[in-house]
C-alpha cells in the first residue's frame, strides 16, 4: 500500500492538484439549489458490465412508461425498484395491511425515507395519482407509440472495411418501435452493427399482455425468465458482485418479462405465460431460438456460443443462427402468508435441446454426441419482520451435478441492513441460462463463496457500506486442475456535505489467482499466478445552480503479479471532469478524461452517458486523454433529437486495436445521432 501512494505522488499528483483546485469552489455555496436527481448516474455507475448496463437501461425506461402501483404491487413487483431493500418492501406491505392504501408521498417518507421516496416517485403510482400502472410517464392512459432511431459511425474506418474483409459499411443503425396501452405492450427492434451487410441483421419482436384476469403475464416473441436466485435461469441480473454491498446478491427481476433490447443474446424466442391461481402461480414457457455457435469441424461438437452479435466476415456470417436452441418447461410458485410471516416456494423443470451436440454435456468424452438435458431447481424466500431467508438448489442432468446458494438478510435497526450468503456451485454443474451471483461469471459452476455485506445510513448526511467475500474455485482452470482461493473486500462511503455537494468514496482490495504460462511456448510451465489488486475511487458531485451540474472523479489502481521469478507491479490512474447544463428543452453534457495505465490488468472503467436507450461503459487502457460531448433537444412534445461525439487521443500507440478492427490512427472517435418520436 505504501508503494501505491508513492506512485500516486510521482505520477498524478500535479493533475490531481489541478482538479482539487477546481473543487475548492465547492466550499462556497451558490445562491440557487439544484434539484437534479443523481441516483440514476450512481445506479448506472454500479452496473460494472456492458451487458448489465444495457439491460438496466431497458428496465429503467420500462419503469418510466409502466409505473408500479404502490398499493397493488406484491413483494416481487416492489423489489424491481433497484433503490428499495427487502426491508423497505416489507415496510410498505405491512403498512398497507395494517392501515390501508398509501395515498401520498408524505405517508411513504416515514417508511423508506425522504430521499428514496423522491428517487422512486417517477416510477410509482399512488391511488390519487392520475398515472395508472399501464400508462406512459406523461399520465395519459391512451395508447402510445414511440420510435427511437440512432445512427453511429466511426471517424476512422476499420481495416476490415477498407480491405473488404467486412461485408458491410462503416455505420451502426438501430430502430426500436414501442407500443403501450392498458394491459398491453409491444416492441419491434432492428439493428445493424458496423461492418455488417444486412441493414436488419438483427430483428426482435415481442407482444406482452398483463393483468388480464388470471393472466398475470403473457409474452409472444422475445422474452426473458428469472427464477429463484438465477442458478437455473436468470436473464436479467442487472448488478454484478461488487456493485452494492447488500442488493447485488439477490436476483430481483421479474420472473417473466418481454425483451426490448438490441442485445443479440441472453433472451428466449417463443411464448410464455404466468397464470395466477391464488395461492399458486404457474409460469409455462416454450422457446425455439436460433443462436450463433462455434462448431468444431472434426468432431461436429459445439465448443462455444458466439454472443458478440457480429456478422461481418464470411466466417461470422456462416455462424449466424447456425444452431437451433429449443427449450420448454414450467415453474410453479406457492405463496403463503400468515400474520407477519410471508413465504414463497417454487420449483422449476426445464428441458433444452440443441440441433448439434454440445461438448459441455460430456466434458470428458473424446467424441460426445449429447445435445439435450434437463434442469431442475427448488427455491424459497421467507420474511418475518426484519429477517429474510432465501435459498435455491439447482440440479443438472448432464453433467450430473448440483449447485446451491442460501442466505439471510437482517435489518439491525432502521437504516442498517446486513446480508450473509453461502454459495456452493458444483464443479460440473451446467446451465446455459444461469445468471447467478458469482466472482467468476454467472454460470453457477465451479465456485464456492462466503459473503458478508452491510449497509448503514448513519446520519442523513453520511452513509457507509462494505462487503467481504471469501471465494474458492475447486478447479482453477484447464491447465491447473487444483483448487484456488481468493478474497475480495470493498468499502463504500457517501458524504453529503451540503444539499449541493456530495462525495462518494470506494476502496477495494482483492486477492485472486489466475492460470498463467510462466514458461515458454516450447517449454510451458502452467501455474497459478496470484494477483493482488488495490483500487481507490473518489467522486464529487456539485450543483452550481438549478441548471449546472459538475462531477469530478479520481481513480487509482495497483496490481501486483506474483510471478515465480519475482513480483511485478503495474499501476493505472484516471481523472475526469464532467459538466452538464440543462434547461426545459435543451440539455448538454461533456466530459474530459486523463488516464494512464501500465498494463491491461490496471485498466479502468467508467460509465459514460449516451443517446436515449443506449449506454457506454468506457474502457481506459494505455496512456492518453478523451472527451465526449452529448446534447439533446426537445424540439416538440412528440420529437426529441440527440447527438454524441467522442474521441480518444493515445500517446502510446500509432494505431488503435488490431486485426480487422484496427484503425490507422492514434485518435479513434465516433459520432452518434438519434431521434425519438412519440405519438
Amino acid at each position: 500500500m505504501q508503494q501505491l501512494f508513492i506512485a500516486l505522488k510521482r505520477h498524478i499528483l500535479p493533475k490531481v492538484l489541478t482538479i482539487l483546485f477546481f473543487l475548492t469552489a465547492s466550499f462556497c455555496p451558490p445562491p440557487v439549489l439544484h434539484a437534479e436527481n443523481h441516483d440514476l448516474q450512481q445506479l448506472f455507475d454500479s452496473a460494472e458490465s456492458e451487458t448489465n448496463l444495457e439491460q438496466l437501461f431497458e428496465f429503467i425506461e420500462s419503469l418510466k412508461n409502466n409505473r408500479i402501483s404502490l398499493n397493488k404491487a406484491d413483494a416481487d413487483e416492489l423489489r424491481q425498484l433497484p433503490w428499495l431493500t427487502t426491508f423497505d418492501t416489507h415496510a410498505i406491505l405491512s403498512y398497507r395491511t395494517e392501515k390501508g392504501a398509501i395515498l401520498s408521498l408524505q405517508e411513504l417518507e416515514p417508511l423508506i425515507g425522504k430521499e428514496k421516496t423522491a428517487t422512486i416517485e417517477p416510477y410509482i403510482q399512488l391511488q390519487n395519482n392520475q398515472v395508472s400502472p399501464e400508462t406512459s410517464a406523461s399520465g395519459s392512459s391512451a395508447p402510445t407509440v414511440t420510435l427511437n432511431s440512432r445512427l453511429l459511425w466511426e471517424t476512422t474506418e476499420r481495416k476490415g472495411i477498407i480491405n473488404g474483409a467486412y461485408s458491410g459499411e462503416n455505420y451502426n443503425l438501430c430502430h426500436r418501435l414501442l407500443f403501450s396501452a392498458p394491459h398491453f405492450k409491444g416492441s419491434l427492434v432492428q439493428q445493424k452493427d458496423i461492418g455488417e451487410p444486412d441493414i436488419a441483421d438483427f430483428t426482435s419482436l415481442s407482444i406482452h399482455a398483463y393483468e388480464l384476469g388470471i393472466i398475470k403475464n403473457a409474452v409472444i416473441g422475445s422474452y426473458r425468465l428469472n427464477f429463484g436466485e438465477g442458478l437455473l435461469i436468470g436473464q436479467n441480473r442487472y448488478f454484478a458482485k461488487g456493485s452494492d454491498p447488500t442488493s447485488s446478491v439477490r436476483l430481483t427481476s421479474k420472473p417473466l418479462s418481454s425483451c426490448t433490447s438490441s442485445s443479440e443474446s441472453g433472451f428466449l424466442q417463443g411464448a410464455a405465460t404466468t397464470l395466477k391461481f391464488d395461492p399458486f402461480e404457474v409460469t409455462s414457457f416454450y422457446s425455439a431460438n436460433h443462436v450463433d455457435a462455434v462448431i468444431n469441424k472434426n468432431s461436429g461438437l459445439i465448443t462455444s456460443f458466439d454472443e458478440s452479435g457480429n456478422h461481418r466476415t464470411l466466417l461470422e456470417i456462416s455462424r449466424k443462427d447456425n444452431v437451433i436452441e429449443t427449450l420448454y418447461g414450467v415453474h410453479l410458485l406457492y405463496h403463503y402468508q400468515t400474520g407477519p410471516l410471508s413465504c414463497k416456494t417454487g420449483g422449476t423443470v426445464l428441458f433444452y435441446n440443441y440441433s448439434e451436440p454440445l461438448n459441455k454435456l460430456e466434458p470428458y468424452a473424446a467424441m460426445g454426441n449429447q445435445s439435450s438435458a434437463t434442469l431442475y431447481s427448488l427455491d424459497t424466500d421467507c420474511s418475518l419482520g426484519t429477517i429474510s431467508l432465501f435459498a435455491e438448489a439447482a440440479f443438472s442432468e448432464k453433467p450430473n451435478d448440483a449447485s446451491w446458494t442460501a442466505g439471510a438478510e437482517y435489518e439491525i435497526i432502521h437504516g442498517v441492513s446486513t446480508i450473509a450468503s453461502l454459495r456452493r456451485y458444483g464443479d460440473s454443474y451446467f446451465s446455459p441460462f444461469a445468471g447467478a451471483f458469482a466472482e467468476r461469471g454467472g454460470g453457477a459452476s465451479n465456485e464456492a463463496g462466503d459473503y458478508l455485506g452491510i449497509k448503514a445510513k448513519l446520519t442523513d448526511l453520511f452513509s457507509v457500506g462494505a462487503y467481504y467475500d471469501l471465494f474458492t474455485f475447486p478447479v482453477l482452470d484447464d491447465h491447473c486442475q487444483y483448487p484456488s482461493e481468493g478474497n475480495d473486500f470493498r468499502l463504500f462511503m457517501l458524504w453529503k456535505q451540503s444539499p449541493m455537494i456530495s462525495w462518494n468514496l470506494q476502496l477495494q482490495h482483492k486477492y485472486k489467482e489466475e492460470q498463467a504460462n510462466q514458461g515458454t511456448s516450447s517449454k510451458p510451465l502452467w501455474s497459478a499466478l496470484p494477483k493482488i489488486a488495490n483500487r481507490i475511487r473518489l467522486d464529487c458531485d456539485r450543483d452550481f445552480s438549478d441548471r449546472v451540474h459538475l462531477r469530478s472523479r479520481g481513480e487509482v489502481k495497483k496490481v501486483v503479479n506474483k510471478y515465480l521469478s519475482g513480483d511485478t507491479a503495474v499501476y493505472g490512474w484516471l481523472i475526469y471532469q464532467q459538466a452538464g447544463y440543462h434547461t426545459g428543452k435543451f440539455n448538454v453534457k461533456g466530459r474530459f478524461t486523463l488516464f494512464n495505465t501500465d498494463d491491461y490488468d490496471a485498466a479502468l472503467y467508467a460509465y459514460e452517458d449516451d443517446l436515449p436507450l443506449t449506454s457506454t461503459l468506457g474502457l481506459f487502457n494505455g496512456r492518453g486523454k478523451s472527451i465526449f460531448l452529448l446534447a439533446s433537444w426537445q424540439v416538440m412534445q412528440q420529437m426529441k433529437l440527440a447527438a454524441r461525439y467522442e474521441m480518444t487521443w493515445y500517446g502510446d500507440r500509432e494505431v488503435y486495436s488490431s486485426g480487422n478492427d484496427e484503425r490507422a490512427t492514434s485518435s479513434p472517435g465516433s459520432v452518434h445521432v438519434g431521434c425519438t418520436l412519440s405519438f
